[in-house]
């Protein structure tokens, strides 16, 4: 937040926020618009998507800033008025897209429209262009880099929060150097384990409840750093303690299995298709398989490294059928393929090394394997979360680590 706040304060600079699905990237990014926006309007957010081009992103965000909504039936008539070149926007009347891309013949145009935009929105108006790499063309999005540098050079009156699924900001911009000027990036990356621990907490603390350690523990360790997990999850344990026939005080052991239980059933049916792929349908042995590749901190991992994991899942699990020695490494290659998921992808230039195609896929096999009772190792220290800095300074950071020793059943062997 420090970072983005410093950025939108420098003339003519916007912001990129990037990096792997549900690791926050919208969420701070609305904050961050709603911080910076002054008080006499709303930030105009946008969304990214396949059907979507440039010029039907600039005439949503005309659209959004005069108030009108795509779920709205009934049309307000308001004094407040945009006129260009021929278009009027009104709050509650739409222009269609076409109608602006007639006008839209170069990026000065879509210049001209934002000055105007921004002139009427707001005094310090700000636009969120959420989920920018559903985008698919790439010259539409090197528009927008275009797009950045001419408005900073005009100084327009506005400011842009782009957000991002990717590695770098060159795999979602392109090579449009030149605009790389006007963007502040900001790298999101998995949350520490303080930070883990400390949404269950602060979310607890709200409801006059404790948490058990060990559970907070659990959780902070199955989410694999994802915040979206540890919400999920704490959320539907609190439900669980809601619905307790007693009093309750605190979360516990008991309703962390159901309320883990009830947030598998929520996650998003995208990430629960491939690990459905992998393993229904086949041979028990699937399962264990698929359990030991999310096992440990690590995100790359070397084929042995898996094969150990594998076999200490089915020494705990008792498994009757197990993979032969053998024939482990070609099973491996198949995750990789469609029929099977498609969840790992081969680390280039490192052969026998595997990293997931879809890292937050990996959280949700590690929720899939703590619910049928398989607590996966989650033992290496993160740094405290704070921003992402050279190596030099990180010492200066605290670091949680997890209690050695930490499981659910500890208590009943």
């Amino acid at each position: 937040m420090q970072l983005i706040d410093r950025a939108l304060c420098a003339p003519g600079r916007n912001v990129f926020i990037y990096g792997d699905r549900g690791v926050g990237k919208s969420s701070l990014a609305a904050t961050a618009a709603y911080q910076y926006q002054s008080v006499d309007n709303v930030p105009i957010v946008v969304g990214g998507s396949p059907d979507e081009s440039f010029d039907s992103i600039i005439a949503n965000i005309a659209n959004q800033a005069m108030g009108f909504s795509r779920t709205t039936s009934i049309k307000e008539q308001s004094s407040i008025s945009l006129e260009w070149r021929g278009l009027k926007w009104q709050q509650g009347r739409e222009v269609s897209a076409k109608d602006v891309k007639d006008q839209l013949k170069t990026i000065g145009d879509a210049v001209d429209l934002l000055h105007e935009v921004g002139r009427t929105h707001s005094d310090r108006p700000i636009v969120v262009v959420d989920e920018f790499d559903t985008i698919p063309e790439m010259q539409e999005r090197n528009r927008f880099a275009a797009l950045l540098k001419a408005l900073g050079d005009r100084e327009v009156n506005m400011k842009f929060i782009f957000t991002g699924i990717g590695r770098s900001l060159e795999e979602l911009l392109g090579a449009h150097q030149s605009a790389y000027r006007q963007l502040a990036t900001i790298e999101v990356s998995r949350l520490g384990w303080d930070a883990r621990r400390e949404i269950v907490i602060q979310a607890a603390t709200e409801l006059g409840l404790n948490v058990n350690d060990d559970v907070n523990w659990r959780i902070a360790i199955v989410s694999d750093g994802f915040p979206h997990y540890v919400h999920l999850i704490t959320e539907h344990m609190i439900w669980q303690a809601f619905d307790d026939d007693t009093d309750c005080n605190e979360l516990s052991h008991e309703h962390y299995q159901l309320g883990l239980r009830e947030a598998i059933e929520q996650v998003n049916v995208e990430l629960k298709r491939p690990y459905e792929k992998a393993v229904l349908h086949r041979a028990p042995e699937w399962e264990d398989l698929v359990w030991a590749t999310a096992d440990g901190e690590d995100l790359f991992r070397q084929s042995a490294d898996i094969q150990s994991s594998y076999q200490a899942i089915t020494e705990r699990r008792k498994s009757e059928t197990v993979v032969e020695s053998k024939k482990f490494s070609e099973s491996l290659r198949r995750l990789k393929m469609d029929g099977y998921g498609a969840i790992l992808d081969a680390v280039p230039q490192r052969q026998g090394w595997y990293t997931y195609r879809e890292k937050m896929l990996r959280g949700f096999v590690r929720m899939q394997a703590e619910a049928s009772g398989v607590e996966l190792n989650g033992e290496l220290a993160l740094q405290r979360q704070r921003m992402r800095v050279a190596a030099s300074v990180r010492s200066g950071y605290r670091e949680a680590r997890v209690p050695r020793g930490v499981g659910l059943r500890d208590d009943k062997k």
